[in-house]
């Protein structure tokens, strides 16, 4: 027997911590039933990711992974409100806008390619914008007030 394998043979680890620490953001788990959308829009964002081009005069469609990261943040985030099912947009420079509509009002979400912020925009039954800003996603109370109005 090697040095090593009678080295390995004897060495007796300490026993692990029972104490468990998560992360803040793993701690809600989502039931399926609240977000019956959010698979097919991850995929979606995947298709995003991995497909987009750079379409010659039209725009650079393609979105980087940190901004899908960002959107895939979003929406576990606000995958436990009870929002209509978000559509996906991107626009050219490679961000992302995420819009939900409820009767004639909207909810939109916007990642910028290198920003660290969502800029977000609602508007009312008149397509009157109601209220916009910007916000990180730590903000948790902000967004849920803002997801609020909107449902109200």
């Amino acid at each position: 027997m090697s040095s090593f394998a009678a080295a390995a043979t004897t060495t007796r680890l300490a026993p692990a911590s029972r104490e468990v620490v998560r992360p803040s953001q793993l701690e809600r788990v989502v039931e399926f039933e609240s977000a019956r959308w959010l698979p097919s829009l991850l995929s979606d964002l995947r298709s995003l990711e991995t497909s987009g081009q750079n379409v010659p005069g039209l725009g650079d469609f393609r979105v980087s992974t940190t901004t899908a990261d960002q959107v895939r943040r979003l929406l576990t985030v606000i995958s436990g409100a009870p929002l209509p099912q978000p559509a996906l947009a991107p626009f050219s420079g490679g961000g992302v806008a995420l819009t939900c509509s409820l009767g004639r009002k909207e909810l939109t979400f916007t990642a910028y390619p290198n920003q660290p912020d969502l800029v977000f925009m609602r508007t009312n039954e008149e397509d009157e914008p109601a209220e916009d800003g910007v916000f990180m996603l730590e903000e948790s109370n902000r967004l849920a007030g803002v997801i609020a109005a909107f449902l109200a």
